[in-house]
């Protein structure tokens, strides 16, 4: 086994090095658009998987949104959560589909807000979940002592911070205690798919995600039915705040709202194409403490929001 370093270090180390390493984007402008007075706007689409499998999804999100904008949306597709971060940050894009510690971080660096939220079922939370394969041993979450341990990403919400803090939450690490010393050995995936399949495979012993991306009408976007059928759920941590969609505040306040109003009719004429997305249909409009709270509480509990996170 390797020597580890600290939590707060690889979500920093993670960030850097995925955000240096630029975006790979469907289309995108060579420079970032003027906020005070766009010409386009690019809206960046957080990735679940390989990026390339929500590319043209996006693609037609992007033309209704224009068609009722009457302005240019280019789409974006970064490689790496830390990389969409980076564009919000940079003003490479204006607006982005993202999970809640992204946004914290990009809120950190950056004149953004929340536009609008995922609604799941009627609820804009959801579950972190620990995946084993299914014939495994393991009862409960002490039994993982001394496992190899397969986070999704060191920005990822459900797949690392929430999973991460009930950890703590239950006593198997002190606050801000690296997960290594849990664990055995302790990796990031890089995505959903990645993550669950480092277990199917054999090459992790555990892996924390999404539930929608083992269980639920759009598990198959990540695992064909046979492979789900070959692990299960160990233990599932609630609360998690459903994706929200964050827009740069200092854009036009005509053109945030008018963002708004086209997103929330897109989820009620094409809520399929959403669904395609990351698998949530509609939207929501929610204050922005309510809705972030308890990934804000995660990032405490867990030591990681002690530092400026985005360069």
């Amino acid at each position: 086994m390797t020597s580890k370093p600290s939590p707060l270090a690889l979500l920093c180390i993670g960030l850097l090095a995925l955000t240096g390493a630029g975006c790979n984007e469907t289309t995108a402008p060579s420079e970032p658009a003027l906020s005070s007075n766009p010409k386009s706007i690019v809206f960046a689409f957080q990735k679940q998987k390989d990026p390339r499998s929500i590319a043209d999804t996006a693609k037609k999100v992007s033309l209704l949104l224009s068609k009722e904008l009457g302005l240019p949306i280019e789409v974006m597709v970064p490689a790496s959560y830390g990389a969409s971060v980076q564009a919000l940050v940079s003003n490479k894009a204006q607006v982005a589909y993202l999970s809640s510690i992204p946004f914290i971080l990009a809120k950190k660096e950056a004149p953004v807000q929340p536009l609008l939220v995922e609604e799941r079922a009627d609820k804009t939370f959801y579950n972190s979940v620990f995946v084993v394969a299914k014939d495994a041993p393991y009862k409960s979450l002490s039994d993982l002592k001394g496992k190899r341990m397969m986070f999704t990403s060191p920005t990822s919400t459900s797949g690392y911070v929430m999973a991460y803090s009930r950890l703590v939450d239950d006593g198997l690490l002190a606050p801000a205690q690296n997960p290594a010393e849990f664990f055995g050995d302790v990796n990031f995936a890089g995505g959903y798919d990645r993550a669950l399949l480092s277990v199917l495979n054999g090459q992790a012993d555990v892996c924390a995600v999404s539930d929608y991306t083992i269980e639920g009408p759009k598990a198959d976007i990540y695992l064909t039915p046979e492979q789900r059928k070959k692990l299960r759920v160990l233990t599932r941590t609630p609360g998690v705040p459903t994706h929200l969609i964050a827009i740069r505040s200092d854009l036009p306040t005509d053109l945030i709202i008018k963002m708004k109003n086209a997103l929330l009719k897109l989820s009620e004429d094409h809520p399929e194409l959403l669904a395609d997305v990351y698998g949530a249909a509609h939207f929501r409009e929610i204050e922005e403490t309510v809705h972030i709270a308890s990934a804000v509480k995660a990032l405490k509990n867990t030591g990681l929001a002690e530092k400026n996170l985005v360069k």
